[in-house]
């Protein structure tokens, strides 16, 4: 935010203004909005394009697909909490456990704790089957109810993990519903596009939400200098983004290549020792070398220049 405040000045950075619709000519859009606290109507802007990246709940998205409807639900229930722990494995490594009907993910994210020995822990507990169907809509802020899904990971307590106790001392829990919407057909209207989860939502696999619109804002900065009009620009970004944003979601809903933790599953039995005698190194990295070449995070595409 301060990076940006910079580049573009303070005042044009503003907040609590919600989109309540947008026109367009040939020449410039303008953006109509309000204030959500009481309806009232804020001051309109005007450009030369309008870009939706204003989330899963996109009002951009809704103005051009009135009719579609809610997220599609997973029928998986995350819950969210960051810890302060002593460091796991060295201190620098993530590590995803369980299956596509319950699993654990964590990771550290404060360098800066680190320093001094302890670790702050981001955790996600995801279980299959909590809610056979979405009852309220996603909130960033929802509080999370430890007991709704301790139980599912009480056991979970590993040589260099205690899951349990990194719930336990988990300050806060917020929950949320897995969801994601099926590929548009189009993006770009006129004037008008979208990015990120606006264009394209999707199971949070392989950090992909904030990978995906990274890569969709190169892509439009790339279109944006290179096309000769803002319209023709617009599409340019669509074509280079659409297609594999589309496929990313779709691979997403089959666990992209956190299936890999399905097949130990299926294929290992009780008394199992060495995975490898199942599932194959060889396997397993040709799983997550062809989902980084699909998400477009392999070292051969981002090496590619920009322009």
């Amino acid at each position: 935010l301060a990076a940006v405040r910079k580049q573009l000045g303070p005042d044009n950075i503003v907040t609590g203004y919600h989109l309540s619709g947008f026109d367009q000519d040939g020449d410039s859009v303008t953006a109509h909005f309000i204030d959500r606290r009481d309806g009232k109507k804020l001051p309109s802007r005007n450009g030369d394009v309008l870009v939706g990246a204003d989330g899963i709940h996109s009002a951009v998205r809704a103005a051009k697909y009135p009719n579609e409807g809610p997220p599609e639900y997973s029928g998986i229930t995350m819950w969210r909490g960051i810890t302060d722990t002593s460091p796991f494995l060295g201190g620098d490594t993530m590590i995803m456990a369980g299956n596509w009907n319950r699993k654990f993910v964590a990771y550290p994210i404060s360098q800066k704790l680190a320093r001094t020995g302890r670790s702050l822990v981001n955790w996600v507990a995801e279980v299959r089957g909590f809610q056979d169907h979405l009852q309220n809509r996603e909130d960033w802020n929802r509080g999370g109810r430890k007991s709704d899904f301790f139980e599912v990971f009480s056991d979970w307590s590993f040589d260099w993990l205690d899951i349990p106790e990194l719930i336990n001392q988990a300050d806060s829990i917020f929950e949320f519903p897995m969801i994601d919407r099926d590929p548009l057909p189009v993006w770009s209207h006129g004037r008008v596009t979208l990015l990120g989860d606006a264009a394209h939502p999707m199971y949070p696999i392989g950090s992909n939400g904030a990978s995906q619109a990274i890569l969709d804002a190169r892509a439009l900065a790339i279109a944006l200098t290179d096309d000769a009009t803002i319209e023709k620009a617009l599409k340019s970004y669509e074509k280079m983004r659409l297609g594999p944003t589309a496929e990313v979601v779709l691979s997403n809903r089959q666990f992209g290549p956190e299936k890999v933790m399905q097949l130990v599953d299926e294929r290992c039995p009780s008394d199992c020792t060495n995975i490898h005698d199942y599932v194959s190194r060889e396997e397993m990295e040709e799983i997550s070398r062809k989902y980084k070449t699909l998400a477009g995070f392999d070292k051969d595409s981002l090496n590619v220049p920009s322009g």
